[in-house]
């Protein structure tokens, strides 16, 4: 179990924390809105409790110290906006997988761009609890938006992982990208 508080960043605009019960809402919302889980992994939300689940596994992930997921809000708003974080990391071999969502009513205005780069400030610092040397992003060919999120932030295309993912009864292609310590710190 983590002892360690949730970390909260910030950025310009946004503060990240930790997810909550009261943002059930909210995470409903967003994996229930069919333009989301088009580019997600999951199946399309139907009922609220699904969303209690999901808030439940992003922190027992934290407790457990196997990655971390943060609460999108704009700063002097307690509404959720959208999540971001580390689906799960390998501290063997010094790599975590990068995950984000957000509503809809906040796509095109540069929050996944600024989420993002946060917690990867944060990933490659020595607050992180494990060392981190590679971040890795799987995102559905399709995805223009978030493709051009990952490569705004550095990520290099690795290549195509031939029906990796399976979800709302079919097989999908997903784009594997990276991004390595020593990019990252040659970019700042």
């Amino acid at each position: 179990m983590s002892a360690a508080p949730f970390p909260i960043l910030t950025s310009d605009r946004l503060i990240l924390n930790e997810l909550k019960k009261t943002d059930r809402k909210q995470v409903f919302e967003i994996f229930s809105d069919p333009q989301v889980t088009a580019h997600y992994d999951v199946e399309r939300f139907k009922e609220v409790k699904e969303a209690d689940h999901l808030i439940q596994y992003f922190k027992s992930r934290f407790e457990t110290n196997t990655g971390i997921r943060w609460a999108i809000r704009e700063k002097g708003k307690t509404t959720l906006i959208g999540s971001c974080g580390f689906n799960s990391w390998n501290q063997y071999d010094a790599s975590v997988i990068l995950g984000y969502d957000l509503s809809p009513k906040y796509w095109g205005k540069g929050y996944a761009s600024e989420s993002v780069n946060s917690i990867l400030e944060y990933a490659f610092s020595t607050k992180f609890p494990i060392r981190v040397n590679r971040i890795e992003s799987l995102i559905l060919p399709s995805n223009l938006p978030s493709i051009a999120v990952s490569e705004r932030a550095g990520f290099q295309f690795e290549g195509v992982m031939r029906e990796k993912c399976f979800w709302n009864g079919a097989f999908h292609d997903m784009n594997l990208y990276s991004l390595l310590r020593k990019d990252f710190e040659a970019r700042r």
